[in-house]
This record gives structure tokens, sequence and C-alpha cells, in this order.
């Protein structure tokens, strides 16, 4: 069981069981708490904007800190890639904003070589990782940030072997295929989770094209999964990393059988493939099916002459609940498309990391921070919003509906503007 309560930061004045507790205003955040903390006798919402007045019987406390981090964890990010550029400028606006909460850390480029050149080749970045795994290891630091699928993949049996006293948190990886025990905490949800949560979309679907990319372990496990969740139905289309195939004439070629019970899943996380697609459509072809992009890090940028081309056509899927935090809202308003939705939990995870505190009770700024014995996050939100123009003319995303699974609705679909 799960109950939200607004909390600012600083601290509340002490009570004793049952009495009354008022969290006075600060710069404010909304934290979901696991319930074997707090036994609610009654929760009375007085005011979001300032007051929120609980009837509690408190079982223990939960102390939030901002420790000494930066002689301890290691970020590591792949400076050309557009989710890493986002992790980098999400984890910059909290560490700039709030550096008495969030202790500024190292960041290593791993797809960059000593003379300062791009690398493009997977092999060498994997390489890249493990050589400032072993050499900031030895200068003491334990907690490693960063890490996509096939990259987490590769540099698990270094985890194994160096033992308990080096952690890692992935902020991007979510393949199926490391759904198993390890000293690396994932806080994007599996790729089968997130496709079982459009379930009651694909059901229906005549057709379900697949768009993913390349030279891509996690893509290909995800098409697997796919045919055998809807065999007979699945018609892929891989991209590669150039994007050199994503021709208005192939991707005519893709849709040419597509009818009005067709959908599309976009999985493209290589280089600008994502906007590379969505770009392909415009006045003369419009995007033909409604298309869910699934990849979770990020939007596209998409062009002045594919606008009105994907209009009630592409939906984004993201790691967004209906239970956010101030301080989420804070860096999803200021940063918009750029914002990274998994950094706040990861700031939250990389605190109590460095202490050694108990993460079974830890608060969330995003939907519920619990994991499984995989330490796999186990519960998820996901906000589809879709494409849109409004009557001023203005294009924005209109949040259609939330697909849900946690431990008191299970898993379910909430419609935003349900249709009458």
């Amino acid at each position: 069981m799960y109950i939200y309560i607004y909390i600012m930061n600083g601290e509340p004045d002490k009570v004793s069981d049952n009495e009354t507790a008022v969290y006075t205003t600060y710069s404010s955040t909304v934290v979901s708490y696991n319930a074997s903390l707090l036994e609610t006798k009654n929760v009375e919402i007085t005011d979001f904007t300032s007051v929120v007045t609980c009837n509690l019987s408190l079982t223990s406390s939960v102390i939030i800190t901002a420790p000494e981090v930066s002689s301890t964890s290691l970020l590591l990010l792949q400076k050309y890639s557009l989710q890493d550029q986002n992790i980098e400028k999400t984890f910059n606006y909290y560490w700039d904003k709030y550096p008495d909460l969030f202790g500024k850390i190292q960041i290593v480029y791993t797809d960059v070589d000593s003379s300062g050149n791009q690398i493009t080749r997977p092999l060498r970045i994997i390489i890249n990782n493990k050589n400032y795994l072993n050499e900031y290891y030895n200068k003491g630091y334990r907690l490693f940030i960063g890490f996509g699928s096939d990259t987490l993949a590769a540099l698990l049996p270094w985890f194994t072997k160096v033992g308990t006293q080096a952690k890692g948190i992935s902020l991007n990886s979510s393949a199926s295929f490391l759904n198993f025990p390890k000293p690396v905490y994932r806080l994007q949800v599996d790729d089968n989770k997130n496709i079982d949560s459009l379930n009651s979309i694909l059901t229906n679907a005549s057709k379900i094209y697949y768009i993913y990319s390349e030279l891509q372990l996690t893509a290909k496990d995800f098409l697997s999964y796919l045919e055998s969740l809807y065999p007979g139905r699945i018609i892929p289309y891989l991209v590669k990393t150039d994007s050199s195939n994503l021709t208005l004439e192939n991707i005519k070629n893709l849709y040419k059988d597509a009818d009005n019970d067709s959908v599309s899943i976009m999985y493209l996380n290589k280089g600008t493939q994502q906007s590379d697609f969505v770009n392909v459509f415009n006045d003369s072809y419009p995007m033909p099916t409604p298309t869910y992009d699934i990849i979770l890090t990020g939007y596209p940028v998409i062009k002045e002459t594919s606008k009105n081309a994907l209009i009630n056509k592409y939906n984004y899927l993201a790691n967004i609940s209906f239970s956010t935090a101030v301080l989420f809202r804070e860096g999803l308003n200021s940063l918009k498309e750029l914002f990274s939705t998994y950094v706040p939990n990861a700031l939250l995870l990389i605190n109590a990391l460095a202490i050694n505190v108990d993460i079974t009770t830890l608060p969330a700024d995003n939907s519920i921070l619990e994991f499984n014995e995989n330490n796999d996050i186990k519960y998820y939100t996901f906000l589809n919003s879709i494409y849109s123009k409004n009557d001023k003319g203005e294009y924005y995303y209109k949040t259609e509906f939330y697909l849900v699974y946690d431990p008191i609705v299970g898993r379910q679909t909430f419609y935003v503007n349900p249709p009458l």
C-alpha cells in the first residue's frame, strides 16, 4: 500500500504518535512513501501550494540529505548521444538549482578518445566504459551511473568480479534479457512491460509495423517478444544507424498495405533516427497509422514541414506519473523536451546508496521507486500524449491517457478526457 504526501524541503515540526504533522512551505516536493513507514489515520489536503496536514502514526523517520558524492560517484555518458545529452542537461539543472540537496558528480564521456575525437564503434565505447570503471574504482569510486542495455550487458561481469563494494545505476537500460539479479539498479521499465501496457491497443490491430534500430540487441529482443504475442501481424522495418534507408519512397512502400486498423511501434535510439523517421512525413504524405514511440528517453526534433503530417497520429510514451514531485515538474517545465524523466529519482537513489540507507523505503519524485529481486524498477506509470495543434495554430503534445502498474490498482489505463 502507498500513500502520497505533500512534503517540503525543510524539516517538519517534530511530532509524536497520533499528533498532527504540519509541513510548512519551502521549496516543495511531493514524495511517495511505502506504507510500512506510516500508518495513515486520515489525510486532509488543506492547500497544495502551502500546507498539507496529516494525522499520522509515525513508526520510523526518513531523512533526505545531500551527502558528499563527488569523490565516490561517476556518471558515464556518451557526448554525442541525444539521450545522454538530455540526461546531462537534467543533472546539471538540479545540481545548479539545488546544490544543498544534490552533490555534483564527475562526468566522463565514453564515446570520445584521448584527442577529443568521436568514437562510433560500439565495441570501442564498451572498452572505454570498462577502462573508466577500472580507473575510478582504483581511485576509490564505488557508484557508477550510466549504461544502455548493450553496454550494461557487456559490463556486468566487471561488476560481478569486483564484488559487492561497487554498485551501478542504469538510466536507460530496458532490455528484458537483463532481467536477472545484478548489482545494478535499472530505473527504466523493461521492454516487455512496456509493450504489455499497450496490449489493449495492439490486440485489435490488423497489422503492427515495428520500426527499430539496427545493431541493437534490445531492439531485436523486443521484436521476438512482439512476434510471440501477435504472431503473423508484425511487419518489421530495420533502420540503418545513419538513417540512410529512411526515404519517402521506402516508407511509402513499407505502408503500402496499411489499413484503418493498422498501428506502428517506434523503437529508434541511435543517433538522429527518431527525428529522421517522423520527418519523412509531410503534407503530401501524412503519417498513415497511429504510431507509438516507446523509446522513453527523449522527444524527436520535428521539422516545420512535418508538423501537420503528425497531428493526431504520432504518440509519445513518457515515464511521467500523475503523482510527481514539484521538484520533478520544475525540471520538466524548464527543460521541456530536453528533460530526462529518470534523473530526479536517480538523484534520490545516488544519495541513498552513497550513505548506505535502506532503499526499500525511499521516497520518489516520479511514480514509485521500488525495485524487484533483480534490482529492476518494479512499477511504472507511462503518460501517452499525442501530437496536436490547437485553435491558435500552436503545436503541442496533448495528454491522452496514463498506463499504470502499481500495487494498488494493478494494471490499468486511465484516460484524461475519455470519449463520451
